[in-house]
């Protein structure tokens, strides 16, 4: 609980200043401003290696929506490295557009433009 009272005090200094701050890093958003005031905080990263990830850095390759090259580590092979429990979908594609196997349907309509797209960009 005190950290959640440290968080919302610097929020409450100038919280239209923080709306409106930058929205590049590491400023973005919320958790650019949560990281910068709990600096010392334990990332779930670092507690348990190699079972959280993230989807645009360790999975995704130039050829499946959501690449990005600044993201991008170089092990990405487009599938669902083993040991991993959680992945993490920051920003764009949202998981439900990636029309990947292992992730959960929103809705038929959805998956099927989300199969669509990726095809296209399959054939690039």
């Amino acid at each position: 609980a005190p950290a959640k009272k440290n968080v919302w005090d610097e929020f409450m200094k100038n919280p239209e200043k923080e709306i409106n701050a930058i929205r590049t890093p590491p400023y973005h958003g919320d958790q650019g401003f949560i990281g910068r005031i709990c600096q010392d905080a334990e990332r779930w990263q670092n507690i348990l290696p190699g079972r959280i990830i993230s989807y645009k850095a360790n999975i995704a390759t130039p050829k499946m929506i959501g690449f990005n090259p600044e993201l991008y580590d170089g092990t990405g092979n487009g599938k669902l490295p083993d040991g991993v429990s959680i992945v993490c979908f920051h920003g764009s594609p949202r998981p439900w557009n990636t029309a990947l196997p292992w992730v959960p349907y929103f809705s038929l309509k959805n998956t099927i433009q989300s199969k669509v797209k990726q095809y296209k960009l399959s054939l690039r």
